[in-house]
C-alpha cells in the first residue's frame, strides 16, 4: 500500500471511531427526546431550523473549504477571513432576530417569533470558530475535532433531556443547540494554536473569491432543493406533518450520511492534496465508495423491511405515522448515501463551477417533483424524492462529474454492484422470513430476530460472493496489524 493510504488511515480510523461514538449519542438523545416531546414540538423546531440553517450556510461564504482546498493559505487570509464571518455573523443574528416576527405571522404560529430570536444567537457564536475549525481540517487533525464534537454532543444532549423533563417542551430543542455550538466554539478556541489578528485585507479575500462563490451559489442553492419538501409540508400541511416528515427524513439520514460526512472530512483534504494525479485520485475514490456501499446498502436495505418494528420499539406508538415515509425513504437513502460522494470530485478538484450548475438543473427537477407529489400529503411528497432521483437524476449526478477523472456511469455502477446485490438478497430474505414467521412475536422480538436474521444473510452473501470491497478491508486490517506489531 502507497504511502498516500498509510497517510489517511489513522484520520479515518480516528475519524471512524469517533463518528460511530457520535451516531450512538445522536441515536440514543433523538429516542429520549422523541418519547419526552410530541412531533409538534420537533415541527415547530424544524420550521426554525429550515431557515436559520440557510443563513448559517450564506454567513461562512465557502471561505471555509477554500482554506482548505487552496494548496497554501496565507497568514493575511486567515485573518482576513476570520474577521470577515464575524461581521457576517453579527449581521447574520441581528437580521434573523429582525424577522422572527414575520415567521410567527407567516406560519400563525406566534411563539415562532420568540423561538427564532434565540435559535440567532448561534450564528454569531459559530462565527468564531471558522477558521480554526478549518485549520484542523487541513491538517487533518480529526482526534482533536472528534474529541470536541463529541464533548459538545454529550454536554448539550445532558442539558436538552433535563430541560425537557423540567417540562419546557420544544425550549430544550433550542437550549440543545445553543449549547452545543457555543460548547464546540469554546472546545475550538481552547485546543487551536491559532489566534487572529488586526489585520484584513479585501485583496486576499478575493484571491478566494472564485471557488468560495461558486462553492457557496450551489450550497445555497442545494440547500433549498433539499428543504423544499420542509418548506412545502410546513406551510401548505402543518406542523405536526412536518415533525413526522423530518423525523423519518434524520432516521434515513442519520446511519447514511453521517457516516459518507466522516469520511468526506478526511477524504477532502486528502483529494485535494493529489489533485494533479487523476489516476491515484480515481482509484482512491472508487476503493472509498465500495467500502460505503459494503455498508451503507444493507443498513437501508435492512431499515427498510424492519421499520414497523424499528420505530414502534424505539420512538412509540404516538409516531406510527412516521412508518411508511421512513420506507419510502429508505430507497432514497439506499443511492443518497454513496451519491453524495460525486461532490468530493467537484470540491477536492476546484471545480464548483461545473457543481453549481448541476444543483441548479437538479434543484429544478427536485422542485417540481415535490410541488406534484405535495398533493398527496407528505407520502406523495416522499414518493416524488423516490422518482426523481431514480427516474431522472440518477445517471447525470454520477456521469458528469466522473468525466473530470475519466470515470463511466457503467464503471462506477459496476464498483457498487456487489454489496448492492447483497443487500437486496438479504432484504428479500428478511422481508419473508418476517412475514411467516414473525407476526405470532412482540415487536422488540421481531426487531431483534429480523436484525439477527439479517446481519447473517448478509455475511454469508459477501463471503460467497467474495466481494473485493470486503477483501480490500480485510487486507487493510491485517496490514494494519502487522504494521503495528512490527
Amino acid at each position: 500500500m502507497d504511502g498516500f493510504y498509510w497517510k489517511i488511515i489513522p484520520t479515518l480510523k480516528w475519524s471512524g471511531g469517533a463518528q460511530v461514538i457520535r451516531q450512538l449519542l445522536q441515536f440514543v438523545l433523538s429516542i429520549i427526546l422523541a418519547r419526552l416531546l410530541d412531533p409538534e414540538d420537533f415541527g415547530l423546531i424544524g420550521i426554525i431550523i429550515l431557515f436559520s440553517n440557510f443563513v448559517q450556510l450564506v454567513s461562512d461564504l465557502g471561505f471555509g473549504s477554500a482554506l482548505i482546498q487552496k494548496t497554501k493559505v496565507e497568514p493575511e487570509q486567515l485573518d482576513s477571513v476570520f474577521w470577515m464571518n464575524v461581521l457576517v455573523g453579527v449581521i447574520a443574528t441581528i437580521s434573523f432576530i429582525a424577522v422572527a416576527p414575520l415567521l410567527g405571522f407567516l406560519y400563525n404560529k406566534p411563539i415562532l417569533k420568540n423561538l427564532a430570536s434565540l435559535v440567532a444567537l448561534s450564528f454569531i457564536i459559530a462565527s468564531f470558530s471558522v477558521v480554526q475549525r478549518s485549520l484542523l481540517y487541513k491538517a487533518m487533525n480529526f482526534k482533536l475535532i472528534a474529541l470536541i464534537d463529541m464533548s459538545a454532543i454529550f454536554i448539550s444532549g445532558i442539558v436538552s433531556v433535563i430541560t425537557a423533563l423540567s417540562g419546557y417542551g420544544v425550549w430544550s430543542l433550542v437550549v440543545q443547540s445553543l449549547t452545543f455550538q457555543s460548547i464546540q466554539t469554546i472546545g475550538l478556541w481552547c485546543f487551536s494554536n491559532w489566534r487572529p489578528q488586526k489585520r484584513f485585507s479585501r485583496n486576499s479575500l478575493r484571491e478566494l473569491c472564485g471557488y468560495s462563490f461558486h462553492f457557496t451559489g450551489f450550497n445555497i442553492f442545494n440547500y433549498w432543493v433539499r428543504n423544499a419538501d420542509n418548506f412545502l409540508i410546513s406551510k401548505l400541511l402543518s406542523a405536526h406533518a412536518l415533525g413526522i416528515y423530518s423525523r423519518a427524513y434524520s432516521m434515513m439520514t442519520l446511519p447514511v450520511l453521517q457516516m459518507t460526512d466522516f469520511i468526506s472530512q478526511v477524504m477532502f483534504p486528502a483529494l485535494s492534496s493529489i489533485q494533479n494525479d487523476i489516476e491515484q485520485f480515481k482509484r482512491v475514490y472508487l476503493k472509498a465508495i465500495r467500502a460505503i456501499a459494503l455498508v451503507t446498502c444493507p443498513m437501508m436495505t435492512g431499515l427498510l423491511v424492519s421499520a414497523k418494528p424499528f420505530i414502534l420499539v424505539l420512538f412509540g406508538e404516538k409516531w406510527h405515522e412516521v412508518i411508511p415515509v421512513f420506507q419510502i425513504l429508505c430507497a432514497v437513502g439506499l443511492i443518497q448515501g454513496i451519491g453524495s460522494t460525486v461532490g468530493w470530485i467537484y470540491t477536492s478538484l476546484g471545480r464548483t463551477d461545473i457543481m453549481f450548475k448541476w444543483g441548479v438543473f437538479a434543484g429544478i427537477i427536485y422542485i417540481l417533483s415535490f410541488l406534484v407529489g405535495i398533493h398527496w400529503g407528505i407520502l406523495g411528497v416522499a414518493i416524488a424524492y423516490v422518482l426523481s432521483g431514480y427516474c431522472v437524476l440518477w445517471y447525470p449526478a454520477w456521469a458528469i462529474p466522473g468525466r473530470l477523472i475519466n470515470l463511466s456511469f457503467s464503471e462506477m455502477f459496476r464498483n457498487i454492484s456487489g454489496p448492492l446485490l447483497c443487500s437486496l438478497i438479504m432484504a428479500a430474505c428478511t422481508a419473508f422470513l418476517s412475514t411467516v414467521l414473525f407476526q405470532k412475536y412482540s415487536q422488540i422480538v421481531q426487531l431483534a430476530l429480523m436484525i439477527s436474521f439479517g446481519i447473517i444473510i448478509y455475511l454469508l452473501c459477501i463471503h460467497s460472493f467474495q466481494l473485493v470491497a470486503l477483501k480490500e478491508i480485510k487486507a487493510l486490517i491485517k496490514s494494519n496489524i502487522v504494521n503495528r506489531n512490527g
